[in-house]
């Protein structure tokens, strides 16, 4: 098997008009400051909210044809005219674990899982038929929060990550979603490190621990501050989590102060990490692309790695559409890892064409 041509198409994918104008806020007032950053220069943040436009996600989709027939499919950044010819007269086959080949790397799976005839899950090894996934929100209001929080759970999601930030108050936020969340919906909340202070974090932190539903809080001050960690894990004991590689494994893993590891990235890359977090036992979950395409990838690498046991995260639920032909099956918390050889889904050619730039 060759590969003989790539597509690559450019696309950009408004986001859902319910959400739009809330996201624009939440990335473009005072994103991730601390809360005495957004008092020192509040003038400036506002002014720059006001001159920010509707967001988009920007990205290429890859169609990756073969002498045999296939298609691969991918998403992610733009590659240069010259890598791509470079993959042109090759096989897939000859980049196994191989990261260098980025957005291209989900359509080479996906054509070597189709020629063995095997889903791209079992690509990776063992794997489950399903990987949890979470709900996503920004720093929304929190009279959004409860509508989202309502359709999460009309598609069938149990977890909810949001973002929390200088500008909103994230004790009301929470209260609101408790208001119409079920006792075993499960909130992770992001903050970014805004809180700025261990003490901060810690006034925030024991008011939130009044609500069941909070379960996680995701960096909520600088990650390289293990004493502060420390402090708020033995004051709050809620599961506190980090991006991987913040500090060193080093120094997180042995250390009782994290909890859980963010991973995002490529194939050999995530497996590393993973790897690396299962020597002392700590779960992860994955957060990666926008698409619904990148979206069936993650799952896919979920459902093979033992550790990756926590709900899952992609932007692809706030987008106008996800791209793909079929939508990716989400009940009780959990997404199915498709079971058809390779990626196991289809691209909607229409919306590519609809979203096309260019």
């Amino acid at each position: 098997m060759k590969i003989t041509q790539i597509e690559q198409i450019a696309v950009e994918i408004p986001y859902l008009e319910r959400v739009r104008e809330h996201l624009q806020k939440g990335w473009n007032l005072a994103n991730r400051a601390t809360d005495d950053e957004f008092r020192a220069n509040r003038s400036e943040f506002e002014r720059q909210w006001r001159e920010s436009s509707p967001p988009t996600v920007e990205t290429s989709i890859y169609r990756v044809h073969t002498d045999e027939g296939l298609v691969g499919i991918g998403e992610g950044a733009d590659i240069s005219e010259a890598k791509i010819q470079a993959y042109l007269g090759r096989s897939p086959f000859e980049f196994i674990m191989d990261d260098t080949a980025g957005p291209l790397q989900i359509a080479f799976y996906d054509l070597m899982g189709q020629a063995v005839g095997l889903p791209m899950a079992r690509m990776f090894g063992p794997c489950q038929q399903s990987a949890p996934i979470a709900y996503w929100s920004q720093c929304f209001p929190p009279e959004v929060l409860q509508d989202e929080v309502k359709i999460a759970l009309e598609n069938g999601f149990r977890v909810h990550k949001f973002k929390r930030r200088a500008h909103t108050d994230v004790v009301e936020q929470v209260q609101a979603i408790a208001e119409v969340a079920p006792e075993d919906y499960e909130l992770t909340i992001d903050a970014n490190t805004t809180f700025g202070t261990v003490e901060r974090a810690l006034s925030f932190g024991r008011r939130l621990k009044e609500y069941p539903h909070v379960k996680c809080l995701e960096s909520p001050i600088n990650q390289e501050d293990v004493e502060g960690y420390l402090r708020l894990k033995k004051a709050l004991g809620l599961p506190l989590a980090i991006h991987f590689n913040s500090p060193p494994p080093t120094i997180s893993l042995p250390s009782p102060a994290y909890d859980y590891y963010v991973v995002g990235g490529w194939l050999a890359g995530v497996l590393r990490c993973a790897n690396i977090a299962s020597a002392a036992n700590k779960p992860l979950w994955l957060q990666m692309g926008f698409t619904g395409i990148s979206a069936v990838f993650m799952v896919h690498l979920a459902a093979a790695l033992p550790n990756a046991s926590l709900s899952h995260v992609s932007l692809y639920i706030l987008l106008e559409h996800s791209l793909l032909a079929e939508p990716l099956i989400v009940r009780d918390g959990l997404a199915k890892v498709p079971d058809r050889p390779g990626l196991g889904v289809g691209l909607d050619m229409d919306a590519v064409e609809r979203y096309r730039v260019g």
